[in-house]
Parts: structure tokens; C-alpha cells; sequence
């Protein structure tokens, strides 16, 4: 069995409550390209639904192997961002001091 992250191309929910948002979707699957297949055709979870719904796109972030007990305690961490290795190498691109070149290159 196969974890799978997917990482949305914008979050979806209130805009208003950051913690009322989702930008991420944690679930398992014994064969990924199938899973994937339904997802894409809006026949998977209902959070995948709302992202066709809206024409928003996504992408897998990250697999894992296991099985639904660690499933569970991944979704238990409700770390979505930090498991994500698009969302971390952004917020490593936010911290670095602003390129003295880009001025110049301006």
C-alpha cells in the first residue's frame, strides 16, 4: 500500500481563517496511478471533487509506503505543510536575504 501527498495548486476554503484553508490532501491507495486517475475525474475524495469543481490543479508531493495505521498518524499530525516538500522549499526561499543582484538585473 502506498500514502501519497498531493499539494494544490492554490488553497482552497476562507480565505479569511487561515486555519480554515486546505492546500494539501493526505490518502492511501494500492495502485497510484488509478487512484490518481479518479482524483482527476472527480470520482475521489471530496476534497478532490471541490478541486475539479474549481478547475484547481494539484500535484503528488510526496509517497510513502505503508499502510492505513500510518496513514492515520500522518493525518493525525495534521502537518500537511511540513510533510510537503514543495511548501518547505518555498518557505526556505522566503527566509533567504533578498539577492543583491536582483536590482541590478532589474
Amino acid at each position: 500500500m502506498l500514502i501519497y501527498l498531493l499539494h494544490f495548486d492554490v488553497k482552497i476554503g476562507n480565505p479569511d481563517n487561515p486555519r480554515g484553508q486546505a492546500q494539501h490532501y493526505l490518502g492511501s491507495c494500492k495502485h497510484l496511478p488509478t487512484r490518481m486517475q479518479q482524483h482527476l475525474r472527480g470520482e475521489g475524495a471530496r476534497l478532490t471533487q471541490v478541486l475539479r469543481e474549481r478547475n484547481i490543479g494539484f500535484v503528488i508531493a510526496r509517497v510513502w509506503p505503508g499502510d492505513r495505521a500510518f496513514e492515520r498518524k500522518l493525518k493525525r499530525r495534521k502537518a500537511g505543510p511540513r510533510l510537503c516538500p514543495i511548501c518547505r522549499k518555498a518557505a526556505r526561499a522566503a527566509l533567504l536575504p533578498p539577492d543583491p543582484l536582483d536590482d541590478f538585473l532589474s
